[in-house]
């Protein structure tokens, strides 16, 4: 009897939060029919196939010196499919970080030839991936991130107070999530038009605490288990990402029934709709503008169950692509 097939995901850090966080919807019962998962840090060594009918899932960022890794895996490893999930690398971040761009693309082209599919994490992401060529289209699939909301899906809406706007925003204090430009925008924001809550934690809370200290309508909260209390009074989820691969924030607001201001930027795209409220990625004044148009519109709890009635739907989908592309020969 043939032992079942494995499929090992593999990473050089188990302990990163979106990426292990994503992890975790392989754990649905339809994915574990497909194949026992397992789980393999970098760092302990080389990744081996215990038969030809097992698939490696590349979760980790690729660079220069992962490239001799991945063909030591393409040569060696055994495996009769290599999957590289795209979780790090977008326009948003070509523009914020990437200096020597020609280089940057080669890096990438090199790496994705190493695999046999790339999975971009939003429809976005694809698009970018296309038009710089770094891989032929067949070979690029887009399977955008979601995540199981049960618990925010059955979260009673939120309806405008006559009060100022109650925007809520939360997640590592990194300069990939752009807070400091949110609390910038909202020094430009009386206080009687909205108030901000930001949670979370990060290398970047002093600087936040420091530019939050004269705002009077900012507070910095700290990290929370569930999303659930904290957006118990939001009627707005501010998104202002310099990058965002996909955006799994954007996913819980619109789970809670919350309507979403988000920079247009990368995968977030796929998630402004007629529901949202977007701004220029990387611009303080666009933000208050956003916020104004926010605060002004009568139709925010509408708004917020029409983009909640989706992201059922979104999950569905992503379980059942990524049961088609690992039970497809």
């Amino acid at each position: 009897m043939s032992s079942p097939k494995r499929i090992v995901h593999i990473l050089d850090d188990l302990a990163m939060g979106g990426v292990t966080r994503a992890l975790k919807n392989f754990e649905h019962p339809a994915l574990k029919v497909v194949g026992k998962h397992e789980y393999v840090d970098t760092r302990k060594g080389a990744v081996r196939s215990a038969s030809k009918q097992d698939i490696a899932v590349v979760h980790f960022t690729c660079n220069w010196e992962k490239l001799d890794w991945l063909l030591r895996l393409r040569l060696r490893g055994g495996f009769t499919r290599i999957i590289l999930i795209e979780h790090t690398y977008t326009e948003g971040f070509e523009a914020s970080e990437v200096v020597a761009k020609r280089r940057f693309y080669l890096m990438l082209k090199l790496a994705y030839r190493l695999v046999d599919k790339v999975v971009a994490v939003s429809n976005a992401q694809r698009e970018w991936m296309l038009r710089h060529k770094l891989a032929p289209a067949q070979k690029i699939i887009a399977i955008p991130q979601s995540r199981l909301c049960g618990e925010l899906l059955e979260m009673t809406p939120s309806h405008r107070s006559n009060g100022p706007l109650k925007i809520r925003a939360f997640g590592r204090f990194h300069k990939q999530k752009g807070f400091d430009l949110l609390v910038k925008a909202m020094e430009r924001v009386p206080a009687h038009v909205a108030e901000l809550k930001i949670a979370g934690e990060g290398p970047e809370i002093n600087h936040l605490r420091m530019l939050a200290n004269d705002v009077e309508n900012v507070e910095i909260c700290p990290p929370f288990e569930s999303p659930n209390t904290f957006l118990s009074d939001a009627e707005l989820v501010a998104i202002p990402s310099r990058w965002e691969a996909f955006g799994l924030v954007g996913t819980e607001a619109r789970a809670a029934g919350r309507p979403i201001l988000a920079a247009r930027v990368d995968g977030l795209n796929d998630q402004l709709d007629e529901h949202g409220f977007g701004h220029a990625p990387n611009c303080v004044s666009s933000i208050v503008k956003g916020i104004f148009r926010s605060a002004s519109a009568a139709n925010l709890a509408e708004r917020g169950l029409a983009a909640r009635e989706k992201v059922a739907m979104e999950f569905d989908q992503m379980i059942e692509r990524w049961e088609h592309l690992l039970t497809e020969s």
